[in-house]
């Protein structure tokens, strides 16, 4: 017989907290407060920029075409224990499941930076996937420890603190390769993770609400982690394998079939990996896929800017355009700076108008953005004046798809929530990272065991990110209206009305 989850209806806050869930205190606390949450998002967010510049230089080290996985491994790892970790923190508490997560992050980052083979490499990656939860518990951890005016705000800077990697990212990447080799980058990272683990313990509160303590649902999470990584494996190789080959179509049909098989399996165990019954609520349902695919399309679709500026040009073999990372840097700047003020410019919308509109807004300026620079990459001019139609785009995504999800779901289903958030997010970041250099790879010319890629295959990628932003788009459209962000967070836990 079909079983329900348990809701978390009996959860209270303590007397005497704001409506959004902190105590008044100072505005100094609270700022000092954003910046403790924002820096495991800047310890990630950098992580991706840092490495992607990183990655010409860590794929002719290891002399690797498979350079993907880099990125791939820590995407499917974070997909298979996002949900286990999330359901831990309601349990046991938001903070106390951040700490376990940073610790291990700080540990995976690490060995990445002592590794000496490609194999121990990718197994210290699959270390530094736990540590995605974190950016999700931030999310719902805002809405819990701040009164309900700071909110918007909060998530809203705490999304576009990317900004900051962006702006100082490449110039810390240009110096730490030019001084001290991809190594350098990944002692950096190490070292910031642990800063971050560091604010975590001695600034953030820990969360008041709780959920009852009961069993995982391994036989959901097995079936999840396995979807995504046939699905992940199969597209990775089909074009290598051709698309219509039978181990192809088995991969991507079993991992199809996985995920229903899952969907099934959550509407009838007890205690459910992932509360499924939110997804039955078409509001939650269009932001969670339109968020998580435009987010997870968004990070891969970057990818291509950096390795079409940083590989190097060879005729005939390689059409990168061989800058430095220092030159990459200076030609986004301006872009990165704009990336920053979103976060900011969506909370303040969002509280008086929602975000559903910035969220389109950002769709719409990334699809231009792609799109020019599909026929405009050949000269820095066009990265200088084309680069902040997809800054700004990314900017007002990622932070109206956290202040949507704060504003649809209550309180009590906020890190459920946010962690499907994350989980589609990582899913189709995946995916498509895999069409992306599926692409690449199927028009490359391999040199001393590295892939070089060719003009065609860049201008393939664009089409295809532009495509699946336009899909994106279609979806956010749909979204019914929204809460504003101070209507929702001075919803008490409890409160259905």
């Amino acid at each position: 017989m079909s079983t329900t989850a348990p809701t978390l209806d009996h959860l209270h806050e303590p007397p005497g907290r704001a409506p959004g869930g902190g105590e008044e205190r100072s505005k100094a606390y609270y700022v000092l407060l954003i910046i403790a949450l924002a820096w495991p998002t800047v310890v990630l967010s950098m992580s991706g920029l840092l490495l992607g510049n990183a990655q010409v230089l860590i794929a002719q080290h290891f002399h690797t075409t498979q350079i993907a996985w880099f990125t791939l491994i820590t995407t499917l790892v974070s997909t298979m224990s996002v949900p286990f970790l999330i359901k831990a923190s309601d349990m046991f508490g938001k903070k106390r499941v951040m700490i376990v997560a940073s610790v291990v992050g700080v540990i995976g980052e690490t060995l990445c930076a002592l590794a000496p083979t490609w194999g121990l490499m990718l197994s210290a990656r699959f270390l530094v996937g736990i540590y995605a939860v974190v950016t999700a518990l931030t999310y719902s951890i805002v809405r819990d420890v701040f009164p309900a005016k700071w909110v918007g705000t909060a998530t809203g800077v705490v999304a576009t603190s990317t900004g900051l990697t962006a702006l100082a990212g490449p110039w810390l990447s240009g110096w730490l390769q030019d001084n001290h080799g991809f190594r350098g980058v990944l002692w950096f990272l190490a070292l910031n993770s642990f800063v971050a683990l560091v604010l975590l313990l001695l600034v953030v509160p820990e969360s008041p609400l709780r959920a009852p303590r009961t069993s995982f649902d391994w036989l959901g999470g097995l079936l999840l982690g396995g979807s995504a990584t046939a699905l992940v494996y199969g597209i990775g190789k089909g074009a290598d394998w051709g698309w219509s080959d039978t181990w192809t179509l088995a991969y991507l049909i079993g991992g199809v079939a996985a995920f229903a098989l899952f969907l099934v399996v959550e509407h009838r165990v007890a205690h459910p990996l992932l509360d499924v019954r939110l997804l039955r609520e078409r509001r939650l349902l269009l932001i969670l896929v339109s968020g998580g695919m435009a987010s997870g399309v968004l990070f891969s679709t970057g990818t291509i800017n950096q390795l079409l500026a940083l590989y190097p040009k060879i005729p005939g073999m390689s059409d990168g355009l061989g800058y430095t990372a220092t030159e990459n840097a200076a030609l986004g700047v301006h872009s990165s700076i704009l990336l920053l003020l979103c976060g900011a410019a969506v909370g303040l919308i969002a509280n008086r108008w929602g975000a559903k509109i910035t969220l389109i807004a950002g769709l719409v300026s990334a699809i231009a953005g792609v799109l020019l620079m599909y026929g405009h990459h050949y000269e820095k001019w066009q990265f200088i004046a084309f680069g902040p139609f997809f800054a700004v785009g990314m900017g007002l995504v990622l932070a109206s798809s956290s202040i949507l999800i704060v504003s649809a779901v209550h309180p009590e289903d906020q890190a459920t929530a946010n962690g499907v958030g994350t989980l589609l997010g990582g899913v189709l970041g995946a995916i498509s990272t895999q069409v992306i250099f599926s692409l690449l790879n199927d028009r490359a010319n391999i040199l001393q065991g590295t892939a070089l890629y060719t003009d065609g295959g860049y201008k393939a990628a664009f089409l295809a990110g532009a495509a699946m932003l336009a899909v994106a788009l279609v979806v956010a459209v749909m979204i019914p209206k929204v809460r504003t962000t101070v209507e929702a967070a001075a919803e008490a836990p409890a409160d259905r009305s």
